[in-house]
């Protein structure tokens, strides 16, 4: 964009707002989302966002230069289910650009928690939804609250501010986790970014600058020298991986590379508090995806993280700030 967008509105040329940043809520009439809140939002020149308060505020589609960036599940678009145990959680596990594991347990059920825990089936407080013009940039900016709590033991809130930029192909998550409850908790979280065809298909390339990497069972080792490129479709296990990521002035990072289709998407987050790199891959057919997940676990479960000293606790009182960002480049 050029002299968008505080001149434009000075100088009479912008009519309203609506035509940069548009912003719509709605509820869902039908199918297996029936009854769930939606919000959905265009930027001009920047990434197109729909948002699932239903589903703890985490990102289900994401559109940039014209071209859709994240995958869609088989499942697709479903209500939360409550309480989820054991593998329940897969059953709802409708993909999208970004879901969030935790925030008691992550990966394999453990210690009476179940897959990835109870977050992505949290119904989030909504408390604002702002277009806003700061310093030359125009974006959309909503923020929100999911409470993981039980009346007479834990309570974790999670505030969550998911903002995207008109212009710049930008989109920042900033999330603040606070343990409010009477005693220390487990407090594990996984940001769960899921890419499938056709951003992760054909010639595309993973790049990410790692210092190591292990694979999760002897299943992932199928994975361990050819991560970084789209599988052959196959019937096989999915295989996870773990990462130890060189950090660039704080921040890490991973990059899928698609000259094909002319883009692509990087993937940032702050290493202080996301100190582990899991990746998910999954080369079945219907199914063909690729997880890029910044997180402060395993996805072995509480269980495991504890056995091994690594299990992620807050104090009493404390919290903990974590902050993503993605970022579309045309090629």
């Amino acid at each position: 964009m050029t002299d968008l967008p505080g001149s434009a509105l000075d100088d009479g040329r912008l009519a309203n707002i609506d035509a940069i940043l548009h912003v719509r809520s709605s509820v869902v009439t039908e199918g297996p989302s029936s009854g769930t809140r939606a919000i959905d939002i265009r930027v001009d020149g920047g990434i197109d966002l729909r948002l699932l308060p239903d589903r703890g505020l985490d990102i289900g589609g994401a559109w940039a230069l014209g071209r859709a960036i994240s995958w869609v599940s088989g499942v697709g678009e479903r209500s939360p289910i409550p309480n989820p145990t054991g593998f329940d959680w897969g059953e709802a596990f409708g993909g999208g650009l970004m879901v969030t594991c935790g925030l008691r347990n992550v990966g394999m059920p453990s210690e009476g928690h179940g897959l990835h825990g109870g977050y992505s089936h949290q119904k989030a407080t909504v408390e604002s939804v702002r277009r806003r013009l700061s310093d030359g940039t125009a974006f959309v900016e909503v923020a929100a609250r999911v409470e993981d709590a039980a009346a007479t033991s834990h309570l974790l809130r999670l505030e969550r501010t998911i903002r995207t930029y008109a212009g710049r192909h930008r989109l920042e998550v900033e999330d603040l986790t606070s343990n409010l409850g009477k005693t220390v908790e487990a407090a594990p979280i996984l940001y769960h970014f899921n890419f499938g065809y056709p951003l992760w298909s054909g010639d595309a390339l993973l790049e990410l600058n790692t210092k190591n990497t292990i694979a999760r069972d002897p299943a992932s080792e199928a994975s361990l020298s050819s991560w970084d490129r789209p599988p052959k479709v196959e019937e096989t296990e999915e295989r996870v991986l773990e990462h130890e990521v060189e950090a660039e002035e704080g921040w890490g990072s991973a990059r899928i590379v698609n000259e094909e289709m002319g883009l692509a998407v990087r993937i940032g987050w702050r290493v202080a508090e996301l100190p582990r790199l899991q990746q998910w891959i999954d080369p079945a057919p219907g199914v063909y995806a690729l997880g890029i997940e910044p997180a402060n676990c395993s996805t072995s479960g509480r269980a495991h993280d504890r056995a091994e000293g690594r299990l992620p606790m807050l104090e009493r009182g404390e919290s903990r700030e974590t902050s993503l960002y993605l970022e579309v480049d045309p090629l």
